[in-house]
């Protein structure tokens, strides 16, 4: 599935959900993910990082850093 915004091919999708801090991103490549403590989404050279809290040293690491141009970003904040 693709989505499309201005005409240009969107490959990747992702939902952030700020008030529980659960984020999933779907794509036909890696089908689709979901992930628990996201924190934040950051703008980082021409890429989105995703950037969650890590248990063990309860500091904000990234996961997944994906292309501005080919993904869509939904947010939820209720």
């Amino acid at each position: 599935r693709f989505f499309y915004a201005n005409k240009i091919k969107i490959m990747i999708r992702i939902t952030f959900n700020t008030k529980t801090h659960t984020m999933t991103i779907q794509s036909d490549s890696i089908g689709i993910k979901e992930y628990p403590n996201v924190m934040t989404i950051k703008e980082f050279q021409g890429f989105y990082e995703v950037r969650q809290r890590q248990q063990t040293t309860d500091k904000n690491a990234p996961i997944w850093r994906v292309p501005i141009n080919q993904t869509v970003i939904e947010y939820i904040h209720e």
